[in-house]
């Protein structure tokens, strides 16, 4: 028998949340985060918790405010080096009902300001999941191209014969 519940999943049902809201602090075991880890396609994640307030939104939903911090490993983009690094990401999300499937199709020309508030998410089944949100929110703090500290790309000197145009230009040369 499989279970289809993840690994790092922390759910909050809207019952639990009283009207002054609610703080967690939150930190991770080792299996909660190589599963993190390993769904991030990262190397290694040696800390991983989260300071969240999470307090009624609307008439049944949810509002999740606070901060997730995280130390771990990455790949560089120019060595391929492993190297270590530290990630604060500020996390603020609404859940309602009657909020937007994040995973439906939208139609562009629907969104009319482009800096106005984000609708509120769907909140499906009265409950939220805390792991989800931090998983999230660490993944959307990621430099999406990292760099060990002190290493820089240098473009490799081109050698002119290889350009494109120099078969052109011998053409061009070889009938005068």
């Amino acid at each position: 028998m499989s279970n289809d519940k993840p690994i790092f999943s922390l759910p909050v049902h809207v019952h639990e949340i009283p009207g002054s809201g609610r703080h967690f602090n939150i930190t991770t075991t080792e299996p909660e985060r190589e599963a993190v880890a390993h769904q991030l396609g990262l190397p290694g994640i040696a800390e991983l918790g989260a300071k969240l307030v999470v307090k009624p939104f609307r008439k049944d939903g949810l509002a999740v405010g606070g901060t997730v911090h995280a130390r771990l490993t990455q790949t560089c983009v120019v060595s391929a080096e492993d190297f270590e690094s530290t990630v604060e990401a500020p996390v603020d999300i609404r859940f309602s009902p009657d909020g937007k499937d994040p995973n439906a199709d939208f139609d562009l020309a629907e969104l009319n300001d482009p800096e106005a508030e984000d609708p509120p998410d769907l909140l499906t089944g009265g409950e939220i999941d805390l792991g989800a949100i931090i998983t999230e929110f660490l993944a959307l703090a990621l430099d999406p191209y990292p760099r060990k500290p002190g290493i820089d790309f240098e473009a490799p000197e081109e050698d002119p014969s290889l350009s494109p145009f120099a078969a052109l230009n011998a053409l061009k040369n070889k009938g005068r």
